[in-house]
């Protein structure tokens, strides 16, 4: 653990970059790299969480009000992790698969107004270019959970109608993924998880290593 994280808490990005130089996994698929490193990283994450605040727990609280303020802030950057370290991850490893940011994909940029897509394909410039073909384009969305979630997905880039959202869920109903195919949206999901969803749905998933593929073939 680097030194400095002893004394101060450590970005989402930084500790994803620290678990890439711990387990690079190169010879692994997409899907199973984005599994290992999560894995890894949310071990590296309780380990700094547990330098750092674990002895403030167990010195004890003065009040109930400075136990309560130090519950709300782990919660609150346990949620803030988590879905943020998702989206880091897909980053580097749409990298490592040969994609140039800014010419095969864009992160975080905007697709209209206040709306900003994880990701759009193959760049913003695209995107923004009434001239580029809208069936070229696909925007990418990544949110660990995607039950309650995925509508807010609908409502980014607006000339891209057939939505991708990768995600960790681990099985949604038959009825809610119908709702979400009668809306155009697609799961991408990592090979591992495929297994949880019903024998109906497991056909119509795409893989991560899939949809790699596929902006690949638009670019």
């Amino acid at each position: 653990m680097p030194a400095d994280w002893l004394v101060r808490f450590p970005t989402a990005a930084e500790i994803v970059h620290r678990t890439v130089a711990l387990g690079p996994l190169q010879s692994q698929t997409p899907d199973d790299r984005l599994i290992r490193r999560r894995q890894c990283e949310f071990e590296i994450f309780q380990s700094v969480e547990e330098a750092l605040e674990g002895p403030k727990v167990r010195d004890g609280f003065a009040s109930l009000s400075f136990f309560l303020s130090l519950a709300q802030t782990i919660l609150q950057r346990r949620k803030s992790r988590s879905g943020r370290s998702l989206e880091l991850h897909a980053r580097e490893i749409f990298l490592e698969e040969g994609l140039v940011e800014g010419r095969h994909f864009s992160h975080g940029a905007r697709s209209e107004g206040d709306k900003k897509p994880d990701f759009l394909f193959p760049s913003a410039a695209a995107y923004a270019d009434s001239a580029f073909p809208a069936e070229r384009l696909r925007m990418l969305a990544a949110k660990t959970t995607a039950r309650d979630r995925w509508r807010q997905v609908l409502n980014e880039a607006d000339r891209i109608p057939a939505k991708h959202l990768l995600t960790l869920q681990e099985g949604v109903s038959e009825n809610q993924f119908a709702e979400m195919q009668a809306a155009q949206l697609q799961l991408v999901v990592p090979t591992e998880l495929v297994d949880a969803y019903p024998k109906a749905i497991r056909p119509h998933l795409m893989t991560l290593e899939r949809f790699i593929c596929d902006v690949r073939l638009i670019a």
